[in-house]
């Protein structure tokens, strides 16, 4: 009698085959859409990141040309590329004019337009599959900012 008993722990020890591929198949269907989220997570958190460096970049540029418009009343467009060693893709373009028609009065009101852009295909043009910003403003022209510009 006490063979028996021992023969049936014996053959129970561990688990069949369909058990393990039972228990694969329900680990891998919950993995699957686990990992999914996890993948689209790292890319969401890559796409923010680059669009809040672009906003800062962008931001920061746009300062820069009203301070320069204000000082002097330059008005020449121009564009760039960004400095920055993690990011060397991203670039700027700067328009700027007192034209009437572009939102502006001759001599006294200028519409100033930036925009900052990843350049993935490095043809110094923004095209609509790149992550870009724009910010525009108008800037009235003072002549209390060109004085104080050259005092200083």
């Amino acid at each position: 009698m006490s063979l028996v008993r021992l023969n049936r722990r014996c053959s129970r020890r561990g688990q069949t085959m369909l058990e393990l591929v039972a228990a694969s198949t329900i680990i891998g269907i919950g993995m699957i859409p686990a990992l999914k989220l996890t993948t689209k997570g790292v890319t969401h958190a890559n796409d923010l990141e680059l669009s809040e460096t672009l906003l800062s970049l962008c931001a920061s540029k746009m300062e820069e040309e009203m301070a320069r418009t204000m000082a002097g009343w330059d008005l020449n467009d121009h564009q760039g590329q960004f400095s920055i060693a993690a990011h060397p893709e991203l670039r700027f373009q700067v328009s700027k004019s007192d034209s009437s028609v572009d939102g502006g009065l001759p001599g006294k009101l200028a519409a100033i337009q930036v925009v900052v852009w990843q350049d993935t295909d490095a043809d110094a043009i923004v095209d609509s599959s790149e992550h870009n910003v724009w910010l525009a403003t108008k800037l009235a022209k003072l002549t209390s900012y060109e004085e104080k510009s050259k005092s200083n």
